[in-house]
């Protein structure tokens, strides 16, 4: 059971008439859930930008886009759902300053397995443009008889109903968030979560013990403000409708768990959605930094201001985005207690059986990188291809291409599985030959930098710098000899 947002881009233009073109920008969330007794259902919610359709126009001052949207879901050659749909947008009497998205939801039911999704956008005021088509493999795998938890949905609005809608899930219309990013001026996080079976588990009723949190996304740590426990009665299945108050949240990475236990508080299914926040406004808490005893520990030994203001910095690449501005001012001073107490306390809230042991560990990383990818101005850790490579691990498949004909210096890291992510890739990039520094232009993790252009930046060597093709947003390169960035990125051998 996953949840993903893919990024949908196709290429139109911008409104009858005219000839400048832009892409048309499409994010789709999934979530899947059960029915006990019954058919499980994948529910997509795909919105589309205002901007960035064909408005034509159908009654004087009236203007309306329309997108059809084409899913597909697969299993071999066989076809186990499908679904074509047209969507309006809203109706506009100015198409200068178009502002917005409209949404499209749809549920599937599909037996468990696993599943090849396509699904195909096509702008249907701009016929001459090719549709856009992406796949994603999907897996359903709800457990008949043992307690689970649905994927969990980041909720924009809701409200009880009466009458059920193509929105309504368990008595209210659930309008899905589809974009994962708060800012500071967002201070509430809605969200909904289904829990299943906890009747087989406990068949003579009762209660059970449901934990949801906010989760670091780059230490996996617990956010001690944001940790709720509740206590649900026994069912077939359960709803959890909650908001949290992410008002003292500091800008980073996170994720949203939610996690049924038995009456011991012993773990039995859990689930989690990837979110963003952007809060400059509140500061990282230093309490815990405070009290942090280092007698007796691996920091104490280490006394010398360069050496420790080294320690601290090596470890952004694992740090969340408030640990990262506090470290960017802890080595500008002298202060040596705090930055032992500061590389102690990291240490010990990631791995407290043994913190020294994934310190060591850690550092080793580090020197490998150092000798691997420093530069003539950079240690090895503050390069892009080593920061990455100490926050997600050693690629299951690295192609480098160093003299590749018409194409500046490229790598293409792949990864079967990080960060709750299967197949995912980074494409770094140089410039020149001579300084070791390769660039992140390209990755589809979630957070990371994201460029549908990446194969002409690549390609510009060859074919110049303005090179783009026909429009604005080309995003592949004419086939030449020699050229295969593409195929190494979709192929990695």
């Amino acid at each position: 059971m996953k949840r993903f947002i893919l990024s949908l881009l196709c290429v139109a233009s911008m409104a009858a008439g005219m000839a400048q073109s832009k892409s048309v920008q499409s994010y789709l969330s999934m979530t899947t859930y059960n029915v006990p007794g019954g058919t499980p259902f994948i529910e997509n919610a795909q919105a589309f930008d205002c901007a960035t359709v064909v408005y034509n126009q159908f009654e004087p001052g009236k203007f309306k886009a329309t997108v059809e949207i084409q899913t597909i879901f697969k299993q071999g050659e066989e076809i186990r759902n499908f679904s074509k749909v047209a969507l309006d947008s809203p109706v506009v009497s100015d198409t200068t300053n178009i502002k917005g998205a409209f949404v499209d939801q749809q549920r599937f039911s599909l037996e468990n397995g696993e599943y090849e999704m396509e699904i195909t956008v096509k702008d249907l005021n701009n016929p001459t443009q090719k549709p856009f088509k992406a796949s994603q493999t999907v897996t359903i795998d709800f457990p008949a008889d043992a307690p689970a938890v649905s994927d969990v949905l980041l909720v924009d609005s809701y409200k009880k109903v009466s009458a059920p809608s193509k929105l309504t899930k368990s008595g209210y219309d659930i309008v899905p968030r589809i974009y994962s990013f708060y800012l500071s001026n967002t201070n509430s996080l809605t969200f909904y979560a289904e829990l299943y079976n906890s009747d087989k588990y406990y068949p003579d009723g009762g209660q059970y013990l449901v934990n949801y949190f906010i989760q670091s996304y780059e230490s996996s740590m617990k956010m001690k403000e944001f940790n709720f426990v509740k206590r649900m009665d026994v069912g077939k299945a359960n709803i959890l409708l909650n908001t949290i108050d992410i008002k003292n949240l500091p800008t980073g990475n996170y994720y949203l768990v939610v996690e049924m236990h038995d009456r011991t508080n012993a773990l039995l299914s859990s689930n989690s959605v990837f979110f963003q926040r952007y809060n400059p406004g509140c500061e990282i808490n230093l309490d815990d930094l405070a009290s942090t005893h280092i007698a007796n520990t691996f920091a104490e030994s280490i006394n010398n201001l360069d050496t420790l203001r080294e320690y601290v910095r090596c470890l952004v690449p694992r740090c969340s985005e408030a640990e990262r501005d506090y470290i960017d001012n802890l080595v500008k001073t002298d202060d040596k207690l705090t930055m032992q107490q500061f590389l102690y306390n990291f240490w010990n809230t990631r791995a407290p059986l043994n913190p020294k042991d994934a310190w060591d560990e850690y550092y080793a990383q580090v020197k490998r990188v150092n000798a691997s990818y420093s530069t003539r101005t950079k240690k090895g850790y503050m390069t892009d291809r080593g920061y990455m490579y100490l926050k997600y691990g050693t690629p299951d498949k690295i192609n480098e291409e160093p003299f590749e004909p018409g194409a500046y210096p490229y790598e293409i890291w792949h990864y079967y599985e990080v960060a709750g992510q299967r197949n995912k890739h980074l494409v770094f990039m140089s410039q020149d030959m001579v300084t070791n520094d390769y660039v992140l232009i390209h990755s589809d993790l979630i957070g990371e930098v994201n460029n549908p252009r990446w194969q002409t930046m690549i390609y510009s060597r060859f074919y110049g710098q303005g090179y783009s093709g026909d429009v604005i947003d080309q995003t592949e390169i004419p086939d030449a000899w020699g050229t295969h960035a593409g195929d190494l990125y979709n192929n990695p051998r």
